[in-house]
C-alpha cells in the first residue's frame, strides 16, 4: 500500500474514532503520522477559568521568594499561551493581597478566595540550587503542585508529589555566562516543565527545545 493510501486509510480511522469521542487518540494519531509525538494533558481543568498561581519558596518566612516570583511569572505566561481561554490572575495583584495579610504562611485556598480565583496553582519550591560541575553548571530542585478547585477546596483536583528535576539531565552546562544568568533559564526550564502537565504538547518539540538550551 502506497503512502498516499496509508495517510487515508489513517484519516478514515480517525473520522470513526472522532465520531466515538475518541479526540485524545486522534491527536496522538496525527502526531505519529506526522512524525510527532502529542503528549495529553495530566490535568485539562483550567480552560476558561480564572486561574492563580502561587508559589512558595519553603526557605522563605514571608512566602514569595525572588526565585518563587519568577517561576510563578513563568507558569503564568506559559498558561497563557497554552490553554484556551484562560484567564490568569497578575501576579502584582497576588502579591499585594499576600501583603496585606497578617500571617507570615500562605495558604494557597486563601489566596484564591483572596484574589477571587476559579482554580489555584500552589507550587512548593522545596529547593533550588546550581552547581559547578567542573567547568559546567547545572540547575537541581524540588517541586511539588497542587490544584485547587474553588468550587470545592477541601482536596486537591490534581496533585504532583515532590519531583526532583534538573537540566541538564545528564553532565552540566558549558559556563558562556554567569551564574546568575544560568539560573534564570533554569528557572525558565522548571516554568515549562510544569505547565506541560496542563496542556497537550509535542514531545519531539521537548527534545528540540532542550537540545537547543544545551548547546547555547
Amino acid at each position: 500500500m502506497g503512502k498516499r493510501h496509508s495517510l487515508l486509510a489513517a484519516l478514515g480511522l480517525m473520522a470513526i474514532v472522532a465520531s466515538s469521542g475518541g479526540c485524545t487518540f486522534v491527536a496522538q494519531t496525527i502526531g505519529a503520522i506526522e512524525g510527532h509525538e502529542i503528549v495529553p494533558a495530566k490535568f485539562n481543568g483550567l480552560e476558561g477559568k480564572r486561574v492563580a498561581v502561587v508559589c512558595i519558596d519553603v526557605n522563605s518566612l514571608y512566602g514569595p521568594g525572588d526565585e518563587a516570583d519568577l517561576l510563578a511569572r513563568g507558569v503564568s505566561t506559559q498558561l497563557s499561551q497554552n490553554v484556551k481561554n484562560i484567564k490568569m490572575v497578575k501576579q502584582s495583584e497576588i502579591h499585594d493581597w499576600i501583603d496585606q495579610q497578617d500571617q507570615a504562611l500562605v495558604d494557597f485556598r486563601n489566596v484564591g478566595r483572596g484574589v477571587k480565583a476559579d482554580m489555584v496553582i500552589g507550587i512548593d519550591l522545596n529547593s533550588i540550587s546550581t552547581r559547578d560541575v567542573g567547568t559546567l553548571l547545572q540547575g537541581k530542585a524540588n517541586i511539588a503542585v497542587k490544584v485547587f478547585d474553588m468550587s470545592r477546596p477541601d482536596e486537591p483536583v490534581y496533585e504532583k508529589p515532590p519531583t526532583v528535576m534538573e537540566f541538564p539531565e545528564h553532565g552540566g552546562r558549558h559556563v558562556t555566562e554567569n551564574e546568575a544568568n544560568f539560573r534564570v533559564m533554569f528557572l525558565r526550564i522548571l516554568a515549562d516543565k510544569i505547565t506541560k502537565d496542563f496542556y497537550a504538547h509535542d514531545r519531539t518539540l521537548d527534545f528540540g527545545r532542550d537540545a537547543t538550551y544545551i548547546g547555547d
